[in-house]
């Protein structure tokens, strides 16, 4: 029974020969507060209306009581024990959610084993009822918060369970429900710290005796961690506590002092926290104390984070944490978990067409799987095939295509449904407003109509088509209603990603706007993902307009030497440099010589360099024997990656801790794609700086296999191929083992 419908706190019973007993402690127990309010006590002469049957209010104040006091004594054995007897015993009951028994003895009596069993206190007929006062109030008020605190839990559960799967869809939305437990998918993972072969998370929850401090839970966006961290709160997840917590990772500051109230009260308490990401930069070190504060009393973490955002703050949140006990990696779905996740989803909405052309789109549309293989991805395709929405299958192997259609697909079918009204440009242009917004403020919340100033609120938050890919919560710090994000971060980033290729298209100033705030790589896999399915004839027209805006600045004579000026001209370079065009770019041959500012011309010339130009490679790599041209490389690096954080035209390596971005650069040796090929010699060079700029540096086992396995170029690059292997050789003298 839900503690919400509790009438009493406690019930009084007693003999007929006690009343003047059981009279002064209501008295003394009503007068009693907790937490402000006055004790509830059912004492039946006092509780009782006139004209209402005896029998009938206490079997109800027994059934909505929270304790139950029984003044023990041979009348009251005598009188009262066979109509409580049965209660009792339901009451002893481990599932009887907490109700408590504190039974007092006024006279010597035998007492039921059932009684006999529990600990009471001593309260002689003549003895005043206040020297049993203080342990009976803290009983009660423990008996309080712990059903409060169950009521709580089951509350959570509750929202849990109704938060929605398909999450643009909000309240009109399948809930979590709907999936669970029949449609979940175990999802694989890779224990790092670890290492084994890759396995089921309930594999993993099996393999460990028990579960240590804090584990991390990572993945790409969209892979599951979240729906991973519901199910280990719902059931499952071996030997964990049942006292399990789902908090937003933004929340836990708010709510530290409930969470430790909760881990003193309960010992063995789980705590799952959700979107570390989301929460932002700042807000780590903050969460990793407070969260390391509640490990050492004993409440078991998990912690969830996107792959890239953990590996840049991890040391960061292991400095809060104290310790992380093991990091669990969410892969991508198989083809099999697809398959069957969409034939369970389709046998619940009643539509089996939907997972026939789930199969038919795996099997003809190449790049359909890896895809499909991300669930965040798959339900937007569920959303498209469940509408019948009218959508270009050839197209759907690429991330941004298949947002692009479902953003599109929204926005009209609200429209169709009469709950969209407003223009959908208005919509659009608030949309983009709110995603760049909160990309810059991440873990912030916010009051829109006070903070973000988009026109037009009032209208817009009735609009569905606009108000339902949004998260809304009513905040009473706030002093009202708040915006917490977009109900899944990807919409956003895909937003803001479509606001930049717009801009693109537009040309001029435009540019300028929409790269106002620098974004990472969240953003810019969605614009390369974009670029990549755009016609020729399109991303021809925007190399010229990012050409043609690159040189404008280029000329502002007033402010081509400022701060802001030079930031636009490098993430043009950059995105120039992300063009799939055949010929590189002139604006970057040309940059990688003209500019000034050695940033930029880094920028150029890896821009060319990825495009496969030799003679820039070339040129570059002479110039990184340039002391300070290679220390504004590994600089540049050491931010990109997160070994540090500092502003990217600012930092200068010291010989700081390069730990991440040593890993981002084996990686990309070890790769076999055209990226990493074209990449290699700078690589390598990069490398070696590093090295040489950290006396005593020793290549691992692994990382000089990796050198030794390098794959050179073929035919026609014989010089290339040379240069390769003399800077293999140079660092395996240096620091091979």
């Amino acid at each position: 029974m839900p503690g919400a419908s509790r009438k009493y706190d406690v019930f009084l019973s007693y003999s007929s020969r006690d009343a003047e007993s059981a009279a002064r402690l209501n008295v003394l127990l009503s007068q009693s507060r907790h937490r402000g309010r006055r004790l509830k006590v059912f004492h039946a002469p006092t509780t009782v209306r006139v004209g209402e049957s005896i029998p009938a209010a206490i079997a109800e104040a027994l059934e909505h009581s929270r304790c139950l006091i029984a003044l023990l004594s041979p009348d009251w054995i005598e009188s009262e024990w066979t109509t409580l007897e049965s209660e009792v015993a339901l009451w002893r009951d481990p599932a009887a959610r907490r109700r408590l028994i504190l039974p007092i003895l006024l006279r010597p009596t035998r007492l039921p084993p059932m009684l006999a069993r529990l600990q009471h206190l001593r309260l002689e007929e003549r003895e005043d009822a206040e020297s049993v006062l203080s342990p009976l109030l803290d009983a009660i008020r423990w008996s309080i918060a712990e059903d409060e605190a169950s009521e709580k839990f089951s509350g959570e559960r509750r929202e849990l369970l109704s938060s929605p799967i398909l999450p643009w869809l909000g309240p009109r939305g399948p809930s979590f429900e709907f999936v669970w437990p029949e449609m979940i998918i175990d999802p694989e993972v890779r224990v790092r710290r670890r290492p084994g072969k890759e396995i089921r998370l309930s594999g993993w929850f099996e393999s460990v005796s028990a579960v240590p401090g804090c584990v991390a839970i990572v993945g790409d966006a969209g892979a599951g961690k979240t729906t991973a961290l519901r199910s280990i709160t719902l059931s499952g997840a071996g030997d964990l506590s049942s006292q399990r917590v789902f908090v937003h990772a933004r929340e836990v500051p708010r709510r530290i002092k409930e969470l430790r109230a909760r881990a003193r009260r309960k010992s063995g308490l789980v705590l799952l926290v959700d979107g570390l990401d989301e929460a932002g930069d700042e807000m780590v070190s903050t969460i990793g104390a407070e969260l390391g504060g509640l490990v050492a009393t004993g409440v078991t973490v998990f912690v969830a984070s996107r792959t890239d955002f953990f590996e840049r703050q991890a040391d960061v949140l292991v400095g809060g944490l104290g310790s992380l006990e093991e990091v669990l990696e969410v892969k991508a779905w198989a083809r099999s978990d697809i398959i069957d996740f969409s034939e369970r989803y389709a046998s619940r909405v009643d539509d089996p067409l939907v997972a026939s052309r789930v199969r038919e789109i795996l099997d003809s549309v190449p790049g359909a799987v890896d895809i499909a293989s991300n669930p965040m991805r798959l339900t937007l395709l569920l959303y498209l095939l469940v509408t019948r929405a009218d959508i270009d299958v050839l197209r759907l192997n690429e991330p941004y295509t298949l947002y692009e259609m479902f953003y599109s697909e929204w926005l009209n079918k609200e429209r169709h449904r009469g709950t969209s009204g407003g223009s959908a440009t208005a919509i659009v242009a608030a949309h983009v407003q709110l995603a760049r917004w909160f990309y810059r403020h991440k873990g912030e919340r916010s009051s829109s109509v006070r903070e973000i100033g988009v026109e037009g609120w009032d209208e817009l938050r009735l609009d569905s088509a606009f108000s339902d890919l949004l998260d809304f919560e009513t905040s009473i710090d706030e002093g009202g209603e708040v915006v917490r994000g977009f109900r899944h971060e990807t919409l956003g980033e895909h937003l803001i990603a479509r606001s930049i290729l717009h801009a693109f298209d537009a040309g001029g100033p435009v540019i300028d706007k929409a790269l106002a705030i620098t974004v990472a790589d969240d953003v810019n896999g969605f614009v390369r993902s974009g670029l990549a399915q755009f016609s020729a004839a399109r991303v021809s027209a925007i190399q010229a307009n990012l050409g043609r805006r690159y040189d404008e600045l280029k000329r502002d004579a007033e402010s081509v030497s400022t701060d802001e000026n030079e930031r636009l001209r490098e993430q043009i370079l950059y995105y120039v440099g992300r063009l799939p065009v055949r010929k590189v770019p002139e604006v970057l041959v040309v940059a990688s010589v003209s500019e000034t500012t050695p940033l930029l011309r880094r920028a150029a010339a890896l821009g060319a360099i990825l495009h496969g130009n030799v003679e820039v490679e070339k040129r570059y790599l002479l110039m990184l024997d340039d002391a300070s041209e290679a220390r504004l490389n590994r600089s540049v690096q050491m931010v990109y990656f997160g070994d540090v954080h500092d502003d990217l035209h600012t930092f200068e390596d010291s010989g700081e801790d390069w730990s991440r971005t040593r890993r981002a650069i084996f990686r990309r040796l070890g790769g076999r794609s055209i990226r990493d090929n074209r990449l290699r010699q700078w690589d390598l060079r990069t490398l070696r700086s590093f090295i040489e700029s950290r006396p005593g540096s020793v290549l691992s086992g692994e990382e000089s296999m990796i050198l030794r396995a390098i794959q050179l170029p073929g035919i026609g690059e014989e010089d290339r191929a040379a240069a390769i292997r003399q800077e293999i050789d140079l660092v395996l003298g240096l620091a091979g083992t």
